[in-house]
């Protein structure tokens, strides 16, 4: 057995326990044209390559959570992705069609899930109606209000991952989220809901 291989069994058993979760990071993060040519579970698995040659850095600074140092590196590698894929002077990745975009579509399913918690079950027009209101209001937001509910509800992430993401403390990331749902609410209100 070498060396490595604790550190090899810290990173799998840390994987296994998170790999869910970054997957669906993932799939909301991609944009739709990378989507296209890579699955997220194609950039998952880049993830975890670049895991592997960044142990140091999930190692340290053990007050932040290890799920936020993921996401970090999960985050980098969609931006690797797209940079190789996107601007790669082969085939033109824009002018690529897609065969199932509407809903097999992540960042519509994560919106839903959002819409979802902030009312009641709803006959399926309705749903979609309030779909659509929630995109809107979502696009009115400002950036931190707009970033805070994401980090919440499509990344899933907890109130200290969010502080640990957003470089701010437990308490501010609370009152961000609350500030933020209430401003959501009431540009619902707004457009009748």
């Amino acid at each position: 057995m070498s060396a490595e291989a604790p550190e090899n069994l810290w990173l799998a058993e840390l994987w296994l326990q998170n790999r869910d979760r970054l997957v669906r990071l993932i799939a909301t993060r991609m944009s739709p044209v990378l989507l296209r040519r890579m699955s997220p579970d194609d950039v998952a698995q880049e993830t975890y390559l670049a895991c592997g040659r960044r142990m140091k850095f999930l190692q340290e600074h053990s007050d932040v959570p290890v799920f936020v140092k993921l996401r970090k590196l999960a985050l980098q590698t969609i931006t690797d992705m797209e940079r190789k894929h996107l601007a790669a002077g082969k085939r033109d990745a824009m002018k690529e069609s897609c065969l199932a975009e509407s809903d097999n579509d992540v960042s519509v399913n994560a919106l839903s899930r959002f819409a979802d918690s902030l009312v009641g079950p709803r006959t399926h027009l309705e749903r979609m109606e309030l779909l659509e209101q929630t995109r809107r209001a979502m696009r009115e937001l400002p950036e931190n209000d707009r970033e805070i509910l994401e980090l919440r509800h499509f990344e899933e992430l907890s109130n200290t991952e969010c502080a640990a993401a957003l470089g701010i403390e437990p308490k501010a990331a609370s009152i961000r989220y609350v500030r933020a749902l209430k401003r959501m609410k009431e540009l619902l209100g707004n457009v009748g809901v």
